[in-house]
C-alpha cells in the first residue's frame, strides 16, 4: 500500500513519431508528433533559447508558462497535456493540443462570421481575467482559428499569474505590434487587464477595419482602443455584457428566445431580494452541472421541490425567495437541454442576459442588532 507523501516515479518511456516542424521562436521550436498508442497528434514546444545570456531567466519563464497552462480549462484556450523538464540542462518540452488551423489574420470565415470570432476571443480573455492571468503577448500569431473555426489562444511564454496586490505585469516589455501604446503603458510602464483590452482591440481593428459587412461590434472595438484608460473598458467582463445585450435577440430562434424568456421570468420572479450584495455565477459549466443535479433529483416530480436549489444554480449570495413549489420541472428541463446544447459563446450570452435580469432585483441590507450602538 502506498503511504501518503510517498514519491512515486513513473519512468516508463513514451514514444512519439515526429511528423513535421511547426515553427520557431526566440525561446525554442515547436514540432508536430503522433502518439501511435492513441493515434492523436500533439504539438511539442521545445524550450531551447537562442540567446545563451538569459538562459536561466528564460527557463524560469518556461516553467511559469507550464504552471499557468495547467490551471486553465477553456474551449478557446490551447490545452496542455504534459511536460518534460531537464533542469540540469535548462531544457524542457511542453506537450500541447495540436491546433490544425491558421493565425487569426490569415483566417477567411466560411460558415462563421467575424462577430462570433470576436465574441469567442473576448470570452477567452474574460476567462483569463477571472483567473488573474495576463497573456502579455497579444499578436495575430498567438490567436489561432482551428479547422472547425474555433478560436484558440496560444503561447503563454510571457504570461503572468497576478498574486495578492499585484495588479499589473510591469516586468516585461515586448515589441507589441501597435504604432502607439496606451497611456498607462507609455507613461508609467503599467500593463494590466485593461491594457490587454487595448491590444486586443487594436488587433481586431487592424484585421476587420471598416470592410467587414454585418460586423456588430465596431462600437465596442472603438471603446477598447481608447488611449486614455478612463475612456476604455475597465474589464473584459464589461465587454462580454455589452456583447450579450441585444445579441440574444439576433442570434437565436424565436423558439429559443421564448424558452429563455419564460425561464428567466420565472427565475427572477421567485427571488424576492438579495441580501447585502449580488454575486452571480458566471461560469456556464458550473450552472449546467448544478442544473443537471437539480433535474436528476426532481426527475419523478411535476414541480421543482426546492426553489433554493434552482436559484443556487445562478447566484452565490444569500437572498430571500418565494417557497411555494409550483415551478414546472418541464420548464427547467427544457432550459437545461437548451443551454447544454449551445456553443460555449452562446451559453455565455444566455448567462449574461440572466445576470442582467437578476442584478436588477433589490438588495436588502441585513443589519446585525449587536452592531448597533444602542
Amino acid at each position: 500500500m502506498v503511504k501518503p507523501g510517498t514519491v512515486v516515479e513513473f519512468d516508463k518511456k513514451k514514444q512519439f513519431v515526429h511528423v513535421k516542424d511547426l515553427g520557431q521562436g526566440g525561446t525554442g521550436d515547436t514540432h508536430l508528433f503522433k502518439d501511435e498508442t492513441t493515434d492523436m497528434f500533439f504539438a511539442f514546444k521545445k524550450y531551447a533559447p537562442k540567446d545563451p545570456n538569459h538562459k536561466d531567466e528564460h527557463y524560469k519563464r518556461f516553467v511559469d508558462e507550464i504552471k499557468i497552462l495547467f490551471t486553465l480549462s477553456h474551449p478557446n484556450i490551447v490545452r496542455v497535456y504534459n511536460y518534460y523538464l531537464y533542469p540540469e540542462s535548462k531544457l524542457g518540452y511542453l506537450q500541447m493540443e495540436f491546433i490544425d488551423g491558421v493565425s487569426i489574420d490569415e483566417f477567411d470565415p466560411f460558415w462563421r462570421d467575424w462577430s462570433e470570432i470576436f465574441t469567442e476571443t473576448i470570452l477567452a480573455f474574460e476567462y483569463l481575467e477571472s483567473n488573474n492571468i495576463l497573456h502579455r503577448d497579444i499578436r495575430p500569431a498567438n490567436i489561432m482559428i482551428d479547422k472547425y473555426e474555433n478560436v484558440k489562444v496560444i503561447d503563454f511564454g510571457f504570461g503572468k499569474k497576478l498574486l495578492g496586490q499585484d495588479k499589473d505585469g510591469r516586468s516585461v516589455f515586448l515589441n507589441w505590434p501597435v504604432t502607439q501604446l496606451p497611456n498607462e503603458t507609455a507613461d508609467e510602464g503599467i500593463y494590466n487587464h485593461q491594457s490587454e483590452i487595448y491590444f486586443l482591440g487594436k488587433l481586431f481593428s487592424n484585421i476587420i477595419g471598416d470592410n467587414i459587412p454585418n460586423f456588430k461590434f465596431k462600437h465596442i472595438i472603438d471603446k477598447m482602443i481608447q488611449l486614455d484608460p478612463s475612456e476604455r473598458y475597465a474589464k473584459f467582463e464589461d465587454i462580454s455584457v455589452d456583447i450579450s445585450q441585444g445579441v440574444l435577440a439576433i442570434n437565436f430562434t424565436e423558439e429559443e428566445k421564448n424558452l429563455y424568456r419564460s425561464f428567466a421570468e420565472v427565475l427572477s420572479r421567485y427571488i424576492v431580494s438579495h441580501t447585502n450584495e449580488y454575486e452571480p455565477v458566471r461560469d456556464p459549466s458550473i450552472i449546467i452541472n448544478r442544473l443537471s443535479t437539480l433535474v436528476r433529483n426532481s426527475f419523478l416530480e411535476a414541480y421543482i421541490q426546492d426553489n433554493q436549489q434552482l436559484i443556487n444554480c445562478f447566484i452565490n449570495n444569500n437572498y430571500t425567495f418565494r417557497q411555494i413549489n409550483d415551478i414546472p420541472l418541464s420548464l427547467v428541463t427544457d432550459f437545461y437541454q437548451f443551454i447544454q446544447g449551445l456553443r460555449p459563446y452562446k451559453q455565455k450570452i444566455v448567462i449574461d442576459n440572466i445576470d442582467v435580469r437578476l442584478s436588477n432585483i433589490g438588495i436588502e441590507i441585513d443589519i446585525n442588532e449587536d452592531d448597533l450602538p444602542f
